[in-house]
């Protein structure tokens, strides 16, 4: 019976690992609130804000593509037994529709953002923008208060320090932007459209309504790149950089990864900046 135990124990352990967790929640009882969000910067998202009152959970495991995940039952059940769930919004959780269980208090962290359409359908990518970025955490500290009462104090005061970080970056993507105003800067898939729509970029991407681009849409970013002097195309650690790769030989550019899903939000994003304002020559 004690093996039995331990088994059980053992495979409960590893589907928490699975699951993409940024700390080991609790599943029943405790005092802190359990929180589960779709993907890693809502995480932390969270974590900035409800800090020591929160366990935070992430669905989306490393190296997942967010457009096609879906979670498992032992995922959806950690989803029915949280206090709050954290969705992204904006079309990127359309497996939530099918789901429903009573008393779940969801937030969705996009409302109040002005989206962007691509193709008539929302481009989900609000957190790339730390402008879109601010009122998701307003969002998520609201949501937080309606579960908490007992907590506005310091969820007010978190989100007010962790603006003022989101301030802080916004405020250094303009600075290292600001002399690549109106230049187009090529990614493998358009995630970028909210953070160029704030400084002012244009965004090409060589995916084509997320399919593979035909000759013409090949030839028209090669062009592109020969043209506006691009040094490298952008790719996501998600999508495969085959294509990428070869139009960037063909072209005379390299091919730059850049995570719109990496850890520690903010130094991801000054990191983000300085390889577009490079792949530019701004």
């Amino acid at each position: 019976m004690r093996s039995i135990g331990l088994c059980l124990a053992l495979v409960l352990a590893a589907s928490l690992i699975l699951s993409g967790c940024i700390e080991q929640p609790r599943v029943d009882g405790g005092d802190k609130l359990l929180v589960v969000a779709t993907i890693s910067p809502l995480g932390e998202f969270v974590k900035a804000v409800g800090g020591d009152r929160v366990d935070v959970m992430v669905l989306l495991p490393p190296g997942a593509d967010p457009h096609t995940f879906e979670p498992t039952p032992v995922q959806m059940k950690h989803i029915e037994n949280s206090d709050l769930y954290v969705k992204n919004g904006a079309g990127l959780e359309l497996w939530l529709d099918r789901f429903s269980s009573e008393g779940l208090k969801v937030v969705d962290s996009s409302e109040g953002i002005e989206l962007i359409y691509l193709n008539g359908t929302p481009d989900p990518h609000i957190w790339l923008s730390p402008r879109c970025a601010m009122i998701q955490v307003e969002n998520i500290c609201r949501a937080l208060i309606e579960v908490d009462p007992d907590g506005r104090e310091i969820y007010e005061s978190n989100r007010d320090a962790y603006i003022n970080e989101l301030k802080g970056l916004d405020e250094y993507l303009k600075n290292i932007l600001s002399s690549a105003k109106g230049r187009i800067f090529v990614v493998d898939h358009p995630a970028w459209s909210y953070l160029a729509r704030d400084y002012g970029l244009v965004q090409v991407a060589i995916e084509e309504g997320e399919r593979e681009p035909g000759p013409r849409r090949i030839a028209y970013i090669i062009k592109t790149v020969r043209d506006n002097n691009i040094k490298a195309i952008l790719v996501e650690p998600e999508f495969n950089p085959k294509m990428a790769e070869v139009i960037a030989s063909e072209a005379g550019c390299e091919v730059v990864e850049i995570d719109p899903l990496a850890g520690n939000y903010i130094n991801n994003m000054r990191a983000v900046g300085d390889t577009i304002a490079e792949s530019i020559g701004a």
